[in-house]
C-alpha cells in the first residue's frame, strides 16, 4: 500500500543531511500536484528505493544534487515517464472514493446543523469537481513556492483568496439548486442516512487501516450522535450540543491520529 511505502520514506529521509533532506522534499512537493494521475504504490515504491540509494549514497560523501541532478524536477519527470499511469477504472475508483468520503461528511454536517434536514445533491456534486479542481491547484502552487519561485507571502495569500472563491461558487450553486433540487428527509430517514454513511467510513477505515481514514471516522461518529441528540432535547441545549460535541470530537480524531502514528513508529 503507498501509506506503507510513505511512512517507509519518511523514517529513511530522517537518516540523511538537512541537505539532501530539502532535495527529497522538493522532489515530493513537485509530484504532489501530479500524484492523481499515476499508479501511487509504483510511485511510493520508486521514491522509497531512491531515498534508500541516496542514504547509502550519502555515507560515500556524494550529494543529492550529484547523484540525481541539479534540477529536481528534471529527475522526476523522468521518474514519471517510466511509472505506469492509472487507468481510467482506478482513477474514477479514486475520485468516487473521494467523493464519498467529501459527500458523507457534508452531508453528516448537514445533519447536525440543520433541522429539519434538506438536501440538495447536486450542490454535493459541485462540492466534490471544486475541491478536484482546487486540491489540484493548490498542490502546484506550492511546489511553485517550495522551489523558491514564489514568496511564501504570496503563495499564502494566493490560497486564501482562491479558497473564498471556491467558497463563494458552492454558497451561489447551494442558493440556485436549492430552488429547483432540494429534498426533504424526515428525522427517521436522516438518521437512518446519516448511519448508512458512518457505516460506509468505518467499512474504508477497516479496509485501508489509514490513520486519516480513521479518524475521519471518529469525528463522524461524533456528528452522528450530535445530530441525533439535538432531535430531541430543547433548542438551548441543542445549540449547545451542535457547539460542544463536535469540538470534541475534533480533539478526538486528533488524539487518535497521533495515537496510531505513535504506535506505527514504536
Amino acid at each position: 500500500m503507498i501509506e506503507d511505502y510513505t511512512e517507509k520514506m519518511s523514517d529513511e529521509l530522517n537518516h540523511l543531511n538537512k541537505e539532501n533532506q530539502a532535495y527529497v522534499k522538493k522532489m515530493v512537493a513537485y509530484i504532489g500536484a501530479k500524484v492523481y494521475f499515476y499508479d501511487d504504490e509504483a510511485l511510493g515504491e520508486q521514491l522509497y528505493n531512491m531515498v534508500c540509494d541516496l542514504k547509502v549514497a550519502e555515507k560515500e560523501g556524494i550529494r543529492a544534487v550529484d547523484y540525481f541532478g541539479k534540477d529536481p524536477r528534471a529527475m522526476v519527470d523522468q521518474i514519471l515517464l517510466e511509472l505506469p499511469k492509472r487507468s481510467l477504472v482506478s482513477y474514477a475508483g479514486l475520485v468516487f472514493i473521494l467523493g464519498v468520503i467529501l459527500v458523507g461528511m457534508h452531508y453528516l454536517m448537514d445533519f447536525t446543523w440543520m433541522m429539519p434536514l434538506t438536501i440538495q445533491p447536486l450542490t454535493y456534486v459541485v462540492i466534490l469537481l471544486n475541491f478536484l479542481i482546487f486540491s489540484q491547484f493548490i498542490l502546484w502552487l506550492w511546489s511553485k513556492q517550495s522551489y523558491g519561485e514564489m514568496k511564501w507571502s504570496w503563495a499564502m495569500f494566493i490560497s486564501v483568496i482562491s479558497l473564498m472563491v471556491i467558497l463563494n461558487i458552492i454558497r451561489l450553486f447551494s442558493i440556485y439548486f436549492g430552488q429547483i433540487g432540494s429534498l426533504f428527509l424526515s428525522d427517521g430517514w436522516a438518521i437512518s442516512l446519516a448511519v448508512i454513511v458512518l457505516l460506509g467510513f468505518a467499512v474504508m477505515a477497516f479496509r485501508s487501516r489509514d490513520r486519516l481514514m480513521t479518524s475521519l471516522l471518529v469525528l463522524g461518529l461524533t456528528f452522528l450522535v450530535t445530530g441525533c441528540c439535538v432531535r430531541f432535547v430543547n433548542p438551548g441545549t441543542a445549540n449547545l450540543l451542535r457547539w460542544l460535541l463536535p469540538l470534541i470530537g475534533l480533539v478526538l480524531s486528533f488524539i487518535v491520529f497521533r495515537l496510531q502514528r505513535k504506535g506505527e513508529t514504536s
